[in-house]
């Protein structure tokens, strides 16, 4: 192939040419519809409310999670060279790289406030299909051009849509794709810190990336639960600082920015926006604004959510229906597109914040809230409630075993970070949490404000 070339903010010079496993497919890849539409769904939702900076999309991410993914197999390649690995899986490490490069494919619109509003809408009689399910519906699309540049180079597509989708990775192939430090994470940390001009949390990726290691740990069979040997990304002792400093620099990215309060108010705006569109489609059969045919009319109409529908769903159309709806709209949904377009972000009282050291108050306020706004909640009143954590001793992201982050002592053993001496990461019984209420109405907010302001003078 013509060697061709991306520059990228954060890793430079991009390449792609005939030395590189998948190059040339990763490059046909690029070009797809289905890639080509995350050039139009942001990376950091609606962060740009708050961090101007945060415009970065998803297909510059998937780009640098690629240019990863192959420095990582090159170091399985690398350390199998050592011995002890097997033999080089040539197949199994061309099936990675290409779903590092899609992995993302399947995020809709705004991705967390989107998948909130499906899921609210749903209720408890049914799941919904989450992103990485509509990502390995694109790739296995037998209508798609996903699946065809794959299997005319040789790629299972069922492959490829199985290591996204699956849930416990057995192998050192599929850490590159869903591990610790995996290539994803590696990016994102990155350019989410840059974009955001945030501070807090360095990361030297060079020094880390030149101490990764494979180990063999106990893992989960997929289906039985029982512990088998699998082999995954580990780092070296001689970067146990740095591995302290990357999970730091998580943590901070998630205190800073994915749970700004500011930023996660819109997001109830943006989730209450798709939901009142659901609701006025199931109520009248259309939306004030917006032609019958528009997609998100399409999507939450019954039977909508269709892969071909879905595919139509990205930040400039919802833009679009905001705007429409602002101006040719009416009642509830107009407000709140109104809200959105003029960035006039809800009134918000963090719990936690009032009452740092105290539970019982935040219960008690707790309640008093359900009490008094019990007929508002998802209309009016919007409660947000979440944990976050540096690192937990069976995983930061979830309790896999191939989430832990392991280090590799002087003499060849293992351990979890957590248990290395004079580590500074340590695994927390009780993560922290958050919980705040927000308030369109301004009436709401004062009665709510003078509630929680007695209760704290009470606690004071």
């Amino acid at each position: 192939m013509i060697s061709q070339r991306i520059r990228d903010p954060i890793h430079d010079v991009i390449t792609f040419d005939d030395k590189g496993l998948v190059d040339e497919v990763a490059w046909k890849l690029l070009q797809t519809r289905d890639m080509q539409r995350l050039r139009r769904v942001k990376q950091l939702g609606v962060s740009e409310f708050v961090f101007p900076g945060a415009s970065h999309t998803r297909f510059a991410h998937s780009i640098g999670v690629f240019h990863i993914a192959r420095q990582l197999v090159e170091i399985i390649r690398r350390e199998i060279g050592r011995g002890g690995l097997g033999m080089f899986d040539d197949t199994r490490a061309k099936t990675a790289l290409c779903a590092a490069m899609l992995h993302d494919i399947g995020h809709g619109p705004f991705s967390h406030a989107f998948e909130v509003a499906r899921k609210s809408l749903a209720g408890k009689e049914r799941k919904i299909d989450k992103h990485e399910a509509f990502t390995a519906f694109m790739i296995e699309d037998p209508a798609g051009e996903i699946g065809a540049v794959l299997t005319d180079a040789g790629i299972d597509p069922h492959a490829v849509a199985e290591l996204i989708r699956a849930e416990t990775p057995q192998d050192m192939y599929h850490a590159v794709v869903s591990s610790s430090f995996d290539a994803d994470r590696l990016d994102y940390l990155q350019r989410d810190r840059h974009m955001t001009g945030t501070g807090a949390g360095a990361i030297d990726i060079g020094w880390l990336m030149e101490n990764v290691r494979v180990a063999e740990i106990d893992v989960a069979a997929p289906e039985t639960d029982d512990e088998i040997m699998g082999s995954t990304f580990c780092l070296d002792i001689k970067a146990r600082d740095a591995a302290e400093d990357f999970l730091l620099a998580r943590y901070r990215l998630f205190t800073n920015v994915y749970l700004h309060k500011t930023t996660r108010g819109i997001e109830q705006l943006v989730a209450a926006f798709f939901r009142q569109i659901s609701r006025e489609i199931h109520a009248s059969g259309h939306v004030g604004g917006l032609d019958d045919r528009h997609p998100l009319v399409l999507f939450f109409s019954s039977g909508g959510e269709t892969l071909e529908n879905y595919r139509e769903l990205e930040d400039t159309v919802v833009w679009g229906a905001i705007h429409a709806v602002a101006r040719l709209g009416s009642g509830a949904l107009q407000d709140i597109a109104c809200r959105l377009r003029d960035r006039a972000r809800p009134r918000c009282i963090d719990l936690q914040r009032l009452f740092p050291d105290d539970d019982n108050h935040q219960v008690s306020v707790k309640k008093a809230f359900r009490k008094m706004f019990a007929d508002m909640f998802g209309e009016r009143v919007f409660q947000d409630v979440g944990t976050y954590s540096l690192y937990g001793e069976i995983g930061a992201d979830d309790v896999h075993a191939q989430k832990r982050l392991m280090i590799r002592l002087a003499n060849g053993q293992t351990k979890e970070i957590t248990q290395v001496r004079n580590s500074i990461i340590k695994a927390w019984d009780r993560p922290p949490s958050f919980e705040r209420y927000y308030f369109l109405d301004e009436a709401d907010y004062n009665r709510a404000r003078e509630l929680a302001d007695s209760a704290q003078g009470r606690h004071g």
